[in-house]
């Protein structure tokens, strides 16, 4: 470090202001993705073939809730060593893991409705439960390796660093940002082609269940790239100040503003199952079957049979003996 450039510190005010947020944050990300994952291991209906990468990334936003935050306040809140400490360099590597492991988990979950409303009677014969977790495991492996590519680079500031840093932002943002739109430029276009014609009843039903779910990894999406994109942004700043040698100011960045605009990448992280309730009606009944002991949800279990039941009664009338009505359950089933 370039002995006319004084060590960056967070004050005291602000350390405790990050503790706080990235606890809360971490809190909720690791409630909700738990309740998540728990829902999906224990209701049968859950566990479809789409469900399992929208499972895989519950896990990379657990992960960041459980590990990730943890690590940012004791490396940048309590101890703050010094810019050139291993304990940044180890931090930044799971950093990498991470975020790796987030976007490639939402490059599947896109690729994955792609398919589904692209390709929709060669779905089951595409994605099959052999393939969706062998590409889970590639992911998986993938995120765990590129961080170790930051060993082959000398941690101090030059062209090295800096290249290697635009590179793994192009491998973990861009890459996964360009997959991300083609599949939904063609998702759209094909969505509307499929409402504008006359489809018979079921296969109009399951175009708007694919429509519908479109539209909640659209959400997931668009909160992802709000939270992470100032990160992005402040990671070509870092690649600029390393190759021209301003390490004053690349201090300056890494160890004072980088925190603060992790808080906002962080977010998405607890946000997700918030998500995933709102705009899932099958999660919303898994939710509410598996806590149906809270006095709340047990209300709102009761409610729903009682506006439900005669409606029900009244088609059950209406369809006995119709056999095309039992044939349309069963493939829903």
């Amino acid at each position: 470090m370039d002995a006319a450039c004084p060590e960056k510190q967070l004050s005291t005010t602000a350390s405790i202001a990050l503790s706080l947020w990235f606890s809360l944050s971490g809190l909720a990300a690791v409630a909700g993705n738990a309740m998540v994952l728990w829902l999906f291991y224990k209701s049968e209906s859950l566990r479809i073939i789409s469900n399992r990468f929208l499972a895989s990334l519950s896990t990379a936003d657990l992960f960041v809730g459980l590990v990730i935050e943890p690590i940012w306040i004791a490396s940048y809140c309590l101890i703050q060593p010094p810019a050139d400490s291993d304990m940044f360099f180890y931090t930044d590597m799971f950093w990498v893991h991470t975020t790796t492991a987030t976007t490639f988990s939402l490059c599947c979950v896109s690729v994955d409705r792609f398919i589904a409303i692209r390709f929709p009677f060669r779905y089951q014969e595409i994605i099959t439960k052999k393939r969706c977790y062998t590409v889970i495991i590639l992911v998986w492996l993938f995120s765990l390796a590129l961080p170790f590519s930051m060993m082959l680079v000398n941690n101090e500031g030059n062209i090295a660093s800096a290249v290697l840093w635009l590179s793994l932002a192009f491998v973990t943002f861009i890459t996964s940002l360009f997959v991300v739109t083609f599949c939904y430029m063609f998702m759209f276009k094909a969505a509307r082609r499929q409402c504008r014609r006359m489809f018979p009843s079921q296969n109009r039903n399951g175009t708007m269940k694919n429509f519908k779910a479109m539209k909640m990894v659209s959400y997931i999406l668009g909160v992802y790239i709000i939270s992470w994109m100032p990160s992005l942004v402040l990671l070509v700043v870092h690649s600029y100040y390393t190759a021209t040698n301003h390490l004053c100011n690349d201090i300056k960045v890494d160890k004072v503003v980088w925190p603060w605009i992790e808080t906002n990448a962080f977010t998405s992280s607890e946000i997700n199952p918030l998500i995933f309730y709102v705009r899932n009606s099958e999660f919303r009944q898994a939710f509410r079957r598996t806590v149906h002991w809270l006095p709340f949800v047990h209300g709102q279990n009761s409610a729903n049979v009682n506006l439900s039941q005669k409606p029900k009664r009244s088609q059950m009338a209406r369809k006995v003996g119709n056999p095309v009505s039992f044939a349309s359950k069963e493939t829903k089933l």
